[in-house]
C-alpha cells in the first residue's frame, strides 16, 4: 500500500474517531475530556492532510508540525478531564509547543537542508505521548486499570514509533536514508492506523467504565449528608467481616442516633434538621480514621464499621465521636440548635462474627444508652442483648 493511500485512510479514521467519540459521549452522557478529544484527532488529521499538498502549500510543513503537536496538547487534556486529576503535567505540554513555535520560526528565517522541522517534531510528540501515557497508568485508578491499560499500552508504542521516525531522521546524509526515510514514513503510518484506533476506542471504554464507577458511587451515597448508605456499608461490612475471619481479626460497630432531633424539624423546620445532618455528617468524617466507613442509615440514624478494633478501643473512638458531635452548634434562622447524640458499641470480641449480630448488639446498646438518659456511649453486653432481642 502506498503512503499517499495510508494518508488518506489515516484522516479520514482521524475525522471518524472524533466523530465517533462525540456521538458515544451523548449516547452514555459523558462528555469529560471529549470535546479536547475530537480536537485532537481533528487537528492530528488536518496536519496529516497538509502532506499531500506539501509541494503545494508554501508554508505546509510549519503547519504539519503545529498542527500534530497541537493535537498532541489536546490529547493529553482530554485524558487529564477524562482522568479528573487535576491539570497534570499541563505545563509541560505547553512549554513544549513553545519550543516547536520557537524552532519552527527560526526554521522559517534559517531554512535548513537537514530534516531539522521533522526531527523536532517527532522529538517533541514522543515526549507529550509519553507525558499522556503517564498519566494514564498513574491516575486511572485501580477500579479502571486494566480498561486504562489499552490506552497507556497504545499510547507508549505511538511514541515509541516517533522515536522511530527520530533515529531514521538522524541517518540523514547517508546512501540509504531516502529509501530507508520512505520505508520508515509507510511504517509509521501503518502503525498510526493501528495505535490511534487503539487510543480511541481505548478512550471510549475508558469514558464508559468512569461512567459506570460514578453512577455507582451515586449509588452507594447518601445524597443529603455526602456518607455512605445503608446498601453500601452492609457491602463494605460483609467484605471486612469475611477478612477478619480469615485473619482472625475483630471488627467493631458503632450505632448512634441524635437526640431531639424531631423537636428541631417541628419547631425550625426540615431544613433546619437537615443542617444538622450535614454537621453531623462532616464531623463523623473528621473524627474517624481513614479505614473507618461511615453511613447514615436513615433519618437521623447513623452507623460507623471499626475495622481492626476491639470493644474497648470503639468505646474511646465513640466517646469521641459524642464529643465531636456535642460540640458541634449549627445556626439556623437566626437560632443556635445543640446537637446530641446517644450511641451503643458493639465488637466481634463479644459476639458472633456476622454483620447481623454486630448490628444488633450496638443496636441494643443504643437502645440502652437512650433508656438511661441519651448523650451518652453504652457498650454491648452480649447476654442482655440477646435477651432483649428475644423480648423483641
Amino acid at each position: 500500500m502506498d503512503t499517499h493511500t495510508l494518508v488518506v485512510m489515516n484522516v479520514l479514521l482521524y475525522v471518524m474517531y472524533a466523530g465517533v467519540i462525540v456521538v458515544n459521549a451523548r449516547m452514555i452522557g459523558s462528555a469529560k475530556g471529549v470535546v479536547w478529544f475530537a480536537g485532537a484527532n481533528l487537528s492530528r488529521g488536518g496536519g496529516l492532510l497538509l502532506t499531500l499538498l506539501g509541494g503545494v502549500l508554501p508554508m505546509a510543513q510549519p503547519l504539519i508540525g503545529l498542527l500534530a503537536v497541537l493535537g498532541m496538547m489536546m490529547l493529553h487534556f482530554s485524558f487529564d478531564e477524562l482522568l479528573e486529576r487535576g491539570p497534570r503535567l499541563r505545563s509541560l505540554q505547553y512549554v513544549l509547543v513553545g519550543v516547536v513555535a520557537v524552532g519552527t520560526i527560526y526554521l522559517l528565517i534559517e531554512p535548513s537542508h537537514y530534516p531539522a522541522m521533522l526531527l523536532l517534531v517527532c522529538a517533541t510528540e514522543s515526549v507529550q505521548v509519553a507525558a499522556t501515557a503517564t498519566v494514564v497508568f498513574l491516575f486511572a485508578g485501580e477500579d479502571i486499570g486494566l480498561v486504562a491499560s489499552l490506552s497507556g499500552v497504545s499510547l507508549v508504542v505511538y511514541a515509541f514509533l516517533l522515536l522511530l521516525r527520530v533515529m531514521v531522521s538522524l541517518k540523514f546524509g547517508t546512501p540509504n536514508y531516502p529509501a530507508l526515510a520512505n520505508e520508515m514514513l509507510r511504517f509509521w503510518l501503518v502503525g498510526t492506523l493501528v495505535t490511534n484506533s487503539a487510543i480511541a476506542f481505548g478512550f471510549m471504554f475508558l469514558s464508559s467504565a468512569k461512567l459506570r464507577m460514578e453512577l455507582l458511587w451515586h449509588a452507594q451515597v447518601d445524597e443529603l449528608t455526602g456518607l455512605l448508605n445503608r446498601w453500601a456499608l452492609t457491602r463494605i461490612a460483609t467484605r471486612e467481616i469475611a477478612r477478619c475471619g480469615r485473619s482472625k481479626g475483630v471488627v467493631a460497630v458503632v450505632m448512634m442516633d441524635l437526640d431531639g432531633l424531631k423537636r428541631v424539624n417541628d419547631a425550625l423546620g426540615h431544613a433546619c434538621g437537615d443542617a444538622v445532618l450535614q454537621a453531623v455528617g462532616r464531623a463523623l468524617l473528621e473524627t474517624v480514621r481513614v479505614q473507618d466507613a461511615v453511613a447514615r442509615m436513615g433519618g437521623d440514624e447513623f452507623c460507623i464499621l471499626l475495622p481492626d478494633t476491639g470493644l474497648v478501643e470503639a468505646g474511646m473512638a465513640a466517646e469521641r465521636i459524642r464529643a465531636q458531635v456535642d460540640a458541634l452548634i449549627v445556626q439556623c434562622r437566626g437560632e443556635f440548635v445543640p446537637v446530641r447524640a446517644s450511641l451503643g458499641v458493639a465488637s466481634s470480641e463479644g459476639c458472633e462474627l456476622s454483620w447481623q449480630s454486630l448490628v444488633e448488639q450496638s443496636d441494643a446498646a443504643l437502645y440502652r444508652a437512650k433508656r438511661s438518659g441519651r448523650n451518652r456511649v453504652v457498650a454491648a453486653d452480649p447476654i442482655e442483648a440477646k435477651g432483649e432481642a428475644e423480648e423483641g
